[in-house]
């Protein structure tokens, strides 16, 4: 079902990933790799960073705070999904990943547990989106990077890493909720992008379907594309752009990322303090954030996706978060 709207070295070294060809994304200052204690997440600040394991993400300090989540009734191309607009607050810092998760570290999870990622995903092919065999998280219909974002993971496989997670950690990682994602996203702005309303520049800041998508995917050329090239045709090694004012990067494009909540098709009755939203269709789960085979109008901050909490899509990918102790 479809609706549109590390060290890697140290991977390596301890055989949970292969070496990569493309650079991978370096931290600004070495990260501790063991879980943090009580009194050690309690003195992190916004923007602090921090990586549990060597298999583990690398995660950045999102402040508490409140905003307004959806769009008006203003904005080109909203859905009525995106609305009634409404004041949701954030009570307590929490931590996001600052990428989204990479094959390496996915890998990592998939070669431990032996979780079964089936033989089948949702690829463009032959001109259209379609369940294919033979296609998965290893071959999702194009070349990638252990830096790439893992693609063809679906909400239950992303449940089932992050068990696996909170287990070699000790500590409960989990999907972002809905809000959350949103509120991290923005990162302090209201309007269709967090860098501002010309379209154009999306592609410092994200990767979506562009000049590079339309000449260089097969059978993409009828595309409406971004009048811009982020340079990659398909999926973008994460962290190639700039990241937004919470020091996050790829929350634009690249991949849909899962969220906690069940489906709903508007926010009325949604919860306004950040919670997961779990009631409605809970066969449904919600992404966020577009993808590289997405047009402009479903490149928005506010653009809410929908799959079966089964199903394996190869613009689905996922983010982590992580609660904090206070």
């Amino acid at each position: 079902m479809r609706v549109l709207p590390t060290s890697i070295a140290l991977l390596v070294a301890l055989g949970l990933a292969r070496p990569a060809a493309a650079q991978a994304p370096v931290p600004s200052r070495p990260l501790p790799l063991q879980p943090l204690l009580p009194q050690e997440e309690r003195a992190l600040k916004p923007g602090d960073a921090f990586r549990e394991c060597a298999a583990c993400p690398e995660m950045v300090v999102v402040p508490a705070g409140a905003f307004d989540m959806g769009s008006p009734d203003t904005e080109a191309a909203r859905d009525g999904n995106e609305g009634p607009l409404h004041r949701v607050t954030i009570g307590r810092p929490f931590a996001l990943g600052k990428f989204e998760v990479m094959v390496d570290e996915f890998a990592a999870f998939v070669k431990e547990t032996g979780h079964d990622m089936g033989t089948a995903c949702d690829v463009w092919l032959d001109g259209k989106w379609d369940e294919r065999p033979g296609y998965s998280w290893r071959n999702p219909g194009f070349s990638r990077t252990g830096q790439h974002p893992a693609a063809c993971v679906s909400w239950d496989d992303a449940k089932a890493y992050l068990a696996w997670l909170s287990r070699l950690t000790g500590r409960l990682y989990r999907l972002p909720t809905e809000a959350e994602w949103e509120y991290a996203a923005r990162a302090g702005t209201a309007g269709p992008f967090h860098f501002g309303t010309e379209r154009n520049d999306y592609c410092r800041f994200g990767n979506g379907a562009d000049q590079a998508a339309q000449s260089q995917v097969p059978g993409a050329s009828g595309w409406t594309v971004l009048g811009c090239s982020d340079g990659h045709a398909f999926t973008a090694p994460v962290g190639s752009y700039a990241a937004n004012a919470f020091g996050l990067h790829d929350t634009l494009g690249n991949v849909f990322e899962w969220v906690e909540d069940c489906w709903n098709d508007n926010f009325a009755g949604a919860p306004a303090d950040g919670s997961a939203w779990t009631t409605g269709d809970c066969k449904i789960r919600v992404q966020r954030g577009g993808a590289w085979g997405y047009p402009p109008d479903y490149l928005r901050v506010a653009v809410r996706g929908r799959q079966s909490q089964g199903y394996r899509y190869v613009n689905a990918g996922m983010r982590v978060a992580r609660t904090l102790a206070q």
